[in-house]
């Protein structure tokens, strides 16, 4: 005679509470973006100037808004030639070298924030008093030919003359994704 119904094979149990915590950390990761890299960073690692196809003529207007990047590539591998005698603005964040050096830096992207590689402009002329590491300027300057060397990687890093420099807020989207469009 029968005893009753078959055990089932695959008893259901409801999953214990605790597991929902395991979801915690990937959905802080999705919803919570990151902070930028700073000047830690972007002291550690090499430049990553790159040589763009060509140079568009720049806009007229005094001084030009170029994003950073754009002023190192036409600095080192235009020579100067695009940028004589016109007067640039550009912005990014302070890192200052262990020998004192001022540089002015936008992290890049190629696909996202775990490939960001700093670009750097290091600063002459009218150069602030006191900067404040990772603090955001916004530059007024001109083109000169000095150059330095990068001591991460040896790459070449432009100089820009600053004629004015003032504190800027930290834009909304503080990588330069010039190079992945």
């Amino acid at each position: 005679a029968p005893r009753g119904p078959a055990p089932a094979l695959y008893e259901s149990h409801p999953a214990p509470r605790v597991a929902w915590l395991l979801l915690l950390p990937v959905l802080a990761l999705v919803l919570v973006a990151p902070p930028a890299l700073g000047s830690h960073s972007a002291l550690r690692t090499g430049t990553a100037l790159q040589r763009p196809p060509a140079f568009a003529p720049l806009p007229p207007g005094e001084p030009v808004r170029l994003n950073l990047s754009d002023y190192a590539a036409r600095a080192v591998y235009d020579h100067g030639r695009s940028l004589d005698g016109r007067r640039v603005r550009v912005t990014g964040f302070v890192a200052l070298a262990p020998d004192g050096t001022p540089y002015l830096v936008r992290m890049t992207l190629n696909c996202c924030a775990a490939d960001a590689q700093p670009v750097k402009i290091a600063l002459t002329g009218r150069v602030p008093p006191v900067l404040e590491p990772d603090g955001w300027l916004d530059v007024t300057g001109t083109y000169t030919p000095r150059r330095t060397e990068d001591p991460v990687n040896g790459a070449p890093v432009p100089y820009l003359k600053v004629a004015r420099a003032r504190p800027a807020p930290a834009p909304r989207d503080p990588y330069d994704a010039t190079w992945n469009n």
